[in-house]
């Protein structure tokens, strides 16, 4: 039987049903986003709510009781500097469709300048662990390890997963927090049988390969009904961890989605029954480590779960003071555009994105891929970044005001230009069989700058409108 409580939200479409939490196998007929908007909504208007964790899931309620843990309005920093990939802008789809809009985006500049005190969790997704890990440095390495004792929560999924884990080699070595080791680990590598560049990476001697991508099946370990779901996998870790307690999800099967890199005994052997979801208390707070990417926003019973592990782990215990539910603001210094000005900054974002995207799309019927650092990028990888932006163009031509807090507007309509004419490059030089990595290299680096002030804004502008 699935357990619901009376939930109250005043103003909200839901008032007076009864709201149950459970996590099912089938994803078609679950869409939490409707709820978890207007719970973020009223908790950003300060009204109080709480959350409470049973033998068969989550349950919010209005009302305060010995064992429930009041939620609150939450801060959250996503990690986009050197070395992360695209995956990301997964975590802002799913944060945003979920109604959490008080983001931060944050490099490695910006992580060492201002630090973390503001934020409630920080989110590392996918890319390059080596890369993410030499561009924090060992300053970046503390002001994580400070923020977690002092009670932040650490949401790393795939390489963010990877990052926290002990290890001897450098530049990893600046990160070992917890103890937690990877079944994907070999000496000599199993035979791939789709010889896919994205099989293995060396590490040392050793070589962490890749033995599926695309979907595999998670079964939860403390639930005592339905209790399984789905979430694709790019590379993530099988997990091991001492203590089984610390497990909170297990690999538990395939799907007919699932993309085999090994044969399927050997991925079975590497993956079905070891960890892909644990959380390892630090100091005051934790580090949530996934193995698949529960973040993707096509997989909504992932994404509940991810927003229900935020709102237990953020929530103060029911009886203990409450944090201001609005935080302080991550920057005070903003540019303002407003009418004519805010207008035609718009445009010309707009305009050159469109231009962007046309190169990019052009560049997706050609056979080319760039290795870079230890990951490899393809072109369709350029029209994730453009699309994230172009979609929410429209909302932006809504506002009235616009808030800029990392690049003035001239800076961004400059990269948003030059990201044009390196794609043209790109393009000409592939045409001409010429090494164009170099330039593809530039090119993300440029979009991953544009997609942070990009977002910033977005989101600044979106809250500082509708959170007054």
């Amino acid at each position: 039987m699935l357990e619901c409580r009376n939930v109250d939200i005043p103003g909200c479409r839901y008032a007076g049903m009864a709201i149950s939490r459970h996590i099912g196998i089938n994803e078609d007929f679950m869409n939490p986003y409707p709820l978890y908007q207007d719970i973020n909504r009223e908790l950003d208007r300060g009204n109080a709510f709480f959350i409470e964790k049973g033998d068969s899931g989550i349950r919010f309620s209005g009302i305060p009781e010995p064992h429930n843990r009041r939620m609150r309005h939450l801060k959250i920093g996503i990690y986009a500097g050197t070395g992360t990939s695209h995956s990301w802008l997964w975590f802002v789809d799913m944060f945003e469709k979920m109604g959490f809009q008080d983001l931060v985006f944050l490099d490695e500049m910006t992580l060492e300048q201002v630090g973390l005190k503001h934020l409630d969790v920080l989110v590392i997704s996918g890319g390059d662990t080596f890369a993410v890990a030499e561009s924090l440095d060992e300053s970046g390495a503390g002001i994580i390890r400070s923020f977690v004792e002092d009670g932040g929560l650490y949401i790393g999924s795939c390489a963010g997963a990877y990052l926290p884990m002990n290890s001897s080699k450098t530049p990893l070595n600046r990160f070992n927090f917890v103890d937690v080791k990877i079944t994907n680990l070999s000496k000599t590598l199993p035979e791939s049988i789709k010889g896919s560049c994205k099989f293995c990476t060396s590490y040392g001697c050793d070589y962490v390969f890749h033995p599926v991508r695309e979907e595999v099946r998670l079964k939860l370990a403390d639930s005592s009904d339905i209790s399984e779901f789905i979430a694709p996998m790019y590379g993530g870790p099988g997990m091991k961890v001492s203590n089984p307690s610390m497990v909170l999800a297990y690999y538990d099967g395939f799907t007919d989605k699932t993309s085999f890199l090994v044969h399927e005994t050997i991925a079975s052997k590497t993956l079905i029954g070891h960890a892909a979801i644990v959380r390892m208390p630090f100091g005051q707070g934790s580090f949530y480590l996934f193995g698949p990417h529960l973040e993707h926003p096509n997989y909504p019973a992932a994404n509940k779960w991810i927003a229900d592990a935020i709102f237990w782990e953020t929530g103060s215990r029911n009886g203990m003071p409450v944090a201001d539910v609005k935080k302080a603001i991550w920057v005070d210094d903003f540019e303002t555009l407003s009418g004519q000005l805010a207008v035609d900054f718009v445009r010309d974002l707009k305009r050159e994105l469109s231009n962007s995207r046309i190169v990019a799309s052009s560049l997706e019927f050609v056979p080319v891929s760039w290795l870079i650092g230890k990951k490899v990028y393809e072109p369709e990888k350029v029209r994730v970044f453009l699309e994230s932006m172009w979609k929410r163009i429209k909302p932006l031509e809504k506002q009235d005001v616009l808030n800029l807090s990392t690049r003035s507007a001239e800076q961004m309509i400059q990269t948003a230009r030059l990201i044009t004419t390196l794609l043209r490059k790109i393009k000409t030089g592939v045409d001409n069989h010429q090494n164009t990595c170099d330039l593809a290299a530039s090119a993300f680096d440029l979009l991953h700058k544009l997609s942070i002030s990009f977002f910033d804004l977005y989101f600044q502008s979106l809250t500082k409108t509708t959170g007054d």
